[in-house]
């Protein structure tokens, strides 16, 4: 009877240890992992944007307001100390990052290219006029009856369904091109996933220190990542150039802190820039 008794108490005893040592556990996984604030911000002006044309994966440089604008974002963003910073590895994204941690006063920070931060990819229908062109072409495969149609009955996911267009009628190769298949256009699931996909690496990556994040990344595919976060603030609308959009990543989740395409850094380093 006595042996039973120990037996039970030495159980008891370990299954105690067990559970204390699963909490302690979740504890000090939880100390490690840190907040990160991730700055996503479109790349500044390019030769592309002053002349309406698609530019998707295709290597437009920035204007000089491009590298002016740079310097203000650079400027507004001074006194924010960076731990990383990334962009996707066009001209414009790399310039555009680059010229915001000089100006920021983060030149120690080493900037890193990953290529899942480009632009969506259009395919065969970059460096076509995008407005007077490929919009109304896409509209029109849709069935939308005009361009304002299209955009009034797709709302907040015309980007999305414009993505779609590019995908499906490159796949019909509407344009009768020789581009090959790994270069034409990709589905708007496609460049979602991609773009979730690196900034959770990129946000993981960066718990165990915390702290802030520079990343520089396109318009539309900053749209698809954030169309997929089910944001009720969400509505869709066109990024700006050198526009900061503010994410906090905690707990696996990423969560909004201010507006989307917000102005505000770059405005203020203009204000400042003497």
């Amino acid at each position: 009877m006595k042996r039973k008794w120990i037996k039970i108490l030495v159980l008891s005893i370990s299954i105690v240890s067990a559970f204390s040592f699963g909490v302690n556990s979740a504890q000090a996984k939880g100390k490690s992992e840190r907040p990160v604030t991730i700055y996503l911000t479109r790349h500044g002006e390019t030769t592309a944007n002053v002349m309406h044309l698609a530019q998707g994966w295709s290597d437009f440089t920035l204007t000089d307001n491009g590298v002016k604008g740079a310097e203000y974002l650079g400027k507004g963003l001074k006194g924010i100390k960076f731990n990383a910073a990334y962009s996707g590895d066009l001209t414009r994204q790399e310039k555009t990052a680059q010229g915001a941690l000089k100006y920021s006063g983060n030149t120690k920070v080493n900037l890193k290219v990953d290529t899942r931060l480009r632009e969506c990819n259009y395919g065969s229908y970059e460096g076509r006029p995008d407005i007077a062109q490929n919009v109304p072409e896409i509209a029109q495969y849709f069935g939308y009856n005009s361009v304002q149609d299209f955009q009034t009955k797709t709302g907040k996911m015309f980007q999305n369904k414009m993505q779609d267009g590019y995908y499906a009628l490159d796949q019909q190769n509407k344009l009768n091109t020789n581009l090959p298949s790994q270069y034409r256009a990709e589905s708007s699931e496609a460049v979602q996933k991609r773009m979730t996909d690196v900034l959770t690496v990129i946000a993981k990556k960066q718990q165990k220190r915390g702290g802030n994040v520079l990343v520089v990344s396109s318009g539309m595919s900053i749209n698809m990542f954030l169309s997929a976060q089910n944001y009720p603030e969400y509505q869709g609308v066109g990024i700006a150039n050198d526009a900061v959009t503010k994410l906090v990543y905690k707990n696996g989740k990423f969560s909004l802190t201010g507006p989307i395409g917000d102005l505000r850094y770059f405005n203020k380093g203009r204000e400042n820039r003497k």
